[in-house]
């Protein structure tokens, strides 16, 4: 087997195990904090998003865990500030696809039957939910308002994960691998 092909496996079996890590790492996170919180556990889309890839040139392998680009903010914390236009935009398509969105839709609703007067209800004037549109902006809204009031703990995820020694030990796989095939290749000449 080829240098090459033996720290490609090194890499994909390290990136794989690093992925899985960080997976559950992440989950166990999150889970916490949603018991801190008394919220519900729910999958994460930033943790489907985490997967490892090696990709091999001519004289060059390299290896990188893709996920969200918000993994930063989940790891590292958020202090209480104002949030980009480029983050309200963010949050209100994530509100679209969580399901925040149709909560507001149907909340509002509620809201405008209950004020609904007795001439109103006689005359049979029915009521109908906000647009959809106007709701994922006002879910954005209120979410980007909590951000600008809140800060986010920090989870921590990735650092425990990454500072466990795993990157001493993939440097400790790779020289043996060089220092084998090095020697191999002096035999040979010889």
């Amino acid at each position: 087997m080829a240098l090459v092909d033996k720290i490609d496996k090194l890499l994909k079996e390290f990136g794989i195990k690093l992925n899985d890590d960080t997976r559950s790492s992440l989950k166990k996170a999150l889970d916490e904090r949603a018991e801190k919180h008394n919220g519900r556990k729910r999958t994460s889309r930033l943790e489907a998003s985490i997967k490892p890839i090696v990709e091999s040139t001519g004289s060059s392998i390299k290896l990188t865990l893709n996920m969200n680009d918000y993994w930063a903010v989940v790891n590292d914390g958020r202090s209480p500030n104002d949030v980009s236009e480029e983050g309200q935009d963010k949050l209100v398509a994530w509100s679209a696809l969580s399901g925040l969105a149709e909560k507001i839709r149907i909340s509002d609703l509620e809201q405008r039957k209950q004020r609904q007067s007795l001439s109103e209800r006689k005359n049979l004037k029915t009521l109908k939910k906000m647009p959809f549109d106007r709701a994922k902006k006002a879910a954005g809204y209120l979410v980007a308002r909590s951000l600008q009031k809140k800060s986010l703990d920090p989870t921590h995820f990735f650092d425990e994960v990454i500072n466990d020694g795993r990157l001493q030990e993939l440097e400790e796989g790779i020289a043996k691998i060089l220092a084998t095939e090095v020697l191999i290749d002096i035999r040979q000449s010889f």
